[in-house]
């Protein structure tokens, strides 16, 4: 699904691809959570930090929503970022990992960190 970038050598993702990809909040929120958890880390634990940052409380308080985003994230987002080979989903384990293009993305996902993370959560990516 990657294509040859215009934006140089050694890149996978064209400039449309990055932008795409990176166009939903819940999809950075995901790329986040793999700077945050040691890989692989699961789906349903990418879903209820998605869920806390989304609604400000913790999971288990609000299980319609947790599951909504684990639905979503199964179904919309991870097929997404996994077709742009920038995480590898292990569905029988349900598990993410970085992959091939996710490095490609880190530059932009660290100047979205600023606007997109509270202050005061304590994330492993330069902000």
């Amino acid at each position: 699904m990657s294509s040859v970038s215009d934006d140089g050598p050694g890149t996978t993702l064209s400039r449309d691809e990055v932008h795409s990809l990176l166009a939903s909040r819940w999809r950075r929120y995901l790329l986040y959570c793999l700077f945050l958890y040691t890989a692989p880390v699961s789906l349903a634990t990418v879903a209820d930090t998605v869920t806390e940052f989304e609604h400000g409380v913790p999971a288990p308080t609000v299980p319609d929503e947790r599951l909504s985003v684990y639905m979503r994230l199964y179904h919309t987002h991870v097929p997404k970022l996994d077709a742009a080979d920038v995480v590898d989903y292990d569905q029988s384990e349900d598990s993410l990992t970085h992959a091939t293009a996710f490095s490609e993305l880190v530059p932009f996902l660290r100047e979205d960190a600023h606007d997109d993370l509270a202050e005061d959560v304590s994330w492993p990516i330069e902000r």
